[in-house]
């Protein structure tokens, strides 16, 4: 989605981005602020709400193998979220919290059900034994395809050794 931020005609938005808006905003905290961080969040949340146009806004604490905080936030369309992105609250609230955060990352999804069907569209994760095999499943035919080709030159080992050996230095 472009950013709406940027210089071009109002008018153009809504063709830009139909329908509503999504944003979700991961942020991590700089060690021992947590506490000023969610007490930040709800003034920025607070302010979000209140906005014109402002369908919805919560915040996401951390998991147990995360220590990001997102924050989520619906607008009615791009028209109203570039004008909160332009406003003044949002640049007050915004400023209070450079030295909280170490890191954020933005994302803006036009229209409900693109925003779900993007949540949908993650890779799986997998776990160390998974990626290994995924990674051995098309390794070992490849060297073995390698094998065979430079075997002569290696005639002196076994194929299976001679694939084993391009497996651990292509891996």
């Amino acid at each position: 989605m472009p950013e709406l931020t940027g210089s071009f005609d109002t008018s153009k938005l809504p063709r830009i981005a139909p329908g509503t808006v999504t944003v979700t905003i991961a942020r991590t905290v700089k060690p021992g602020l947590s506490a000023p961080f969610v007490a930040w969040s709800d003034e920025m949340l607070s302010a979000v709400k209140s906005f014109p146009g402002c369908l919805g806004a919560t915040m996401l604490h951390p998991g147990t193998e995360s220590d990001e905080y997102h924050i989520v936030f619906r607008f009615v369309d791009a028209v109203h979220l570039r004008q909160w992105e332009r406003s003044a609250e949002r640049s007050a609230v915004l400023a209070k919290a450079d030295d909280l955060i170490t890191a954020e990352r933005v994302t803006v999804t036009a229209g409900a059900d693109e925003f779900f069907s993007a949540q949908t569209q993650v890779a799986p994760h997998r776990t160390k034994l998974g990626s290994f095999l995924s990674e051995v499943a098309w390794v070992y035919p490849l060297a073995l395809g390698f094998t065979i080709l430079l075997g002569p030159s290696l005639s002196s080992l076994n194929v299976f050794v001679r694939a084993l050996i391009f497996t651990a230095l292509i891996g």
